[in-house]
């Protein structure tokens, strides 16, 4: 599993296209890049300045992550288990 903090030039053109376009503007926004077995995924931080809160609404930052680690554990468990 790769996690990588990304601006928004550092993303592919079609990741570019992609983004959405809330807050003060997606080339403003940062993002979370996760990359594991299961693809990759991007979250943007973009969003109005009255919803930044940790409690409220970024929360699912934790979840993505710790979903991506059980997924790659679980993965890394039966490849080994292949004997």
């Amino acid at each position: 599993m790769k996690v990588s903090i990304l601006n928004f030039e550092d993303l592919t053109h079609e990741q570019q296209k992609q983004s959405s376009n809330n807050g003060s503007g997606k080339e403003y926004a940062t993002y979370i890049k996760i990359e594991d077995v299961d693809g990759i995924r991007i979250y943007s931080d973009g969003m109005e300045p009255e919803d930044c809160t940790f409690n409220r609404d970024l929360k699912w930052i934790v979840t993505e992550l710790n979903k991506a680690a059980e997924i790659n554990s679980n993965k890394a468990e039966s490849y080994y288990d292949r004997g």
